[in-house]
């Protein structure tokens, strides 16, 4: 007797900030698969969830619909550990619940993958079939981070600190797709791996 996969299979899709996730996102994205953007979400969350604009106002005095309030925000996640912590801790919820919903409506795809920064950060990896990591080098993070971002090599810094070591999410990652020489390598990696995922080759 033949054993029926669970469909759709999940792949988790992670990397560090600046290290061209949004890219391979995009990839995706193009090629047609169904992707979760965490990032988009919680942007969404920020404009939208009145509980948690309102919650983040009373303890801060910030108002998120600004750009002032989601920069002074950035700066108290980035500088304070503890601060950090209790943010996720409302934000992260809010996400799982928003994925679980997504997935219902995604049952008769072969495959998803859902875009997540802190996939390792949150357990999330868990509840993914495999995992793919986007790696780049410290280095190369702290540079596309200054120049995207207009941010100080030191500010550049505590955002990546916040997250967990690139060298160690590629020692835990399923595929490793290394963004540190030119686009055009980058993209040749992203269609090899597009193509091992539609015929379950690396599955």
């Amino acid at each position: 007797m033949s054993i029926v996969k669970n469909k759709p299979r999940i792949y988790g899709l992670t990397g560090g900030i600046a290290s061209g996730k949004s890219t391979s996102s995009k990839f995706f994205k193009d090629k047609g698969v169904s992707v979760f953007d965490s990032d988009a979400f919680v942007k969404s969350l920020w404009s939208e969830n009145l509980e948690l604009i309102e919650t983040v106002n009373k303890k801060y005095n910030l108002d998120m619909k600004t750009k002032e309030g989601r920069s002074g925000l950035a700066q108290i996640i980035f500088n304070n550990d503890l601060e950090r912590v209790y943010i996720n801790s409302l934000v992260h919820p809010l996400v799982f619940s928003q994925i679980e919903e997504w997935l219902e409506t995604k049952k008769d795809e072969d495959f998803v993958i859902i875009d997540m920064p802190l996939l390792f950060e949150t357990g999330y990896e868990s509840r993914v079939d495999k995992t793919i990591v986007i790696y780049t080098t410290k280095k190369m993070q702290i540079n596309r981070l200054m120049k995207r971002d207009n941010l100080t090599q030191d500010e550049a810094k505590k955002r990546i600190k916040a997250q967990i070591d690139l060298k160690s999410k590629a020692k835990m990652g399923n595929f490793v797709i290394r963004n540190t020489k030119s686009y055009d390598h980058f993209y040749n990696q992203l269609e090899l791996l597009y193509g091992g995922l539609v015929d379950e080759s690396w599955f």
